[in-house]
């Protein structure tokens, strides 16, 4: 067994997204950050981060939507043409919490920490990472593990925050929560999923994480600012 004080997780399904372009182009680039993933998909997903991973440690989990934790909702949410293009997609970006969780049960590389990392993080869909070790573990070590860390994509208004808006704070590309921390947050996820899941709204997980914000802010650490960022400054 590999000992890690970080796994990052990530996953991958060919669904209605954002872009014109195909995922797999920025993989070559997104899928080679030097540090034990664990990644999810279904067969043809996972084939393809094969591609791309390669030598790097990666434990890969057979994973369809249909047994996501947050499919119970499908029916319940809407589509958004520029924020939200597709169901499918809206159940992969509320799943992750769901998937760090899955992740840290089985812990394959001994991690402390585990941080989510969009297969195709924006930062590096052009140039690839650096080939250092990921992450920098002074910096690491100076994480609070009481404490969901994330980067800001927006200033935080909170009169923003309200029921029939896409407005949020919390970037869902990355962000990093010690293990021991991870249940207490997939529970909250999950009551407000339960909570706030309907048609008046598209409830991405960065509006939903925004709402969890709003009411619980003594349990994130705004690490830093930009899409992507709770990743990128840990080099």
């Amino acid at each position: 067994m590999n000992n890690s004080k970080l796994t990052c997780v990530s996953g991958y399904w060919a669904v209605k997204n954002k872009h014109d372009i195909k995922y797999n182009n920025w993989f070559k680039n997104t899928l080679k950050i030097n540090c034990p993933y664990v990644f999810f998909g279904n067969k043809e997903s996972i084939k393809l981060a094969k591609k791309y991973r390669k030598e790097l440690p990666t434990y890969y989990i057979e994973f369809d939507i249909e047994e996501f934790t947050t499919y119970k909702y499908k029916n319940k949410m809407i589509t958004d043409a520029i924020h939200c293009p597709s169901v499918e997609l809206n159940l992969i970006w509320n799943e992750k919490i769901f998937m760090i969780e899955r992740a840290s049960k089985i812990n394959p590389f001994s991690s402390d920490f585990f941080a989510w990392v969009d297969a195709g993080i924006y930062n590096y869909r052009t140039e690839p990472p650096p080939s250092i070790p990921f992450p920098n573990i002074g910096k690491l070590n100076n994480l609070p593990k009481d404490k969901l860390i994330y980067s800001s994509s927006n200033d935080y208004i909170e009169q923003e925050v309200k029921r029939d808006n896409h407005y949020h704070h919390i970037a869902g590309t990355s962000f990093v929560i010690h293990k021991n921390m991870i249940n207490k947050f997939a529970v909250l996820y999950k009551q407000y999923l339960d909570k706030l899941i309907d048609q008046n709204n598209i409830w991405t997980d960065q509006v939903l994480w925004t709402h969890i914000y709003k009411d619980n802010k003594d349990l994130f650490f705004e690490y830093a600012r930009g899409y992507g960022a709770a990743c990128t400054n840990l080099f």
